[in-house]
């Protein structure tokens, strides 16, 4: 199994205290980021647990990203001096990974294999 970041990695890339949606259980299976940073404002919810994760993203008010996906079962955080990125690899044959970048601008990318 990959390595799999831990709860202060996640507190750095979000840069924000979550809240545990199911305290007798911990984090690992929900944990909530609201997080602004100037115009943007990001909602995350990630259970690494579960393999799932939602994520909101408005810019000025309109909503630019609005997916929730289950089926993650990699999770990996690139945190470098130039960019913050969250790669997901999912179970289904064919999905490829998507990649969350925060910083130094929001953006994500899906990408899929061809058969």
């Amino acid at each position: 199994m990959a390595y799999q970041p831990e709860f202060d990695d996640y507190l750095a890339f979000f840069e924000t205290e979550p809240e545990i949606l199911i305290p007798e259980v911990g984090w690992y299976y929900g944990a909530k980021f609201v997080s602004t940073r100037d115009d943007d404002r990001i909602v995350a919810v990630i259970a690494p647990g579960e393999g799932e994760i939602s994520f909101k993203w408005w810019q000025n008010r309109t909503l630019r990203a609005d997916f929730n996906l289950k089926g993650v079962v990699d999770w990996s955080l690139d945190c470098t001096s130039q960019r913050e990125v969250l790669f997901l690899k999912f179970h289904q044959p064919g999905m490829g990974f998507l990649s969350l970048q925060l910083k130094p601008t929001i953006c994500f990318a899906w990408v899929t294999e061809w058969a």
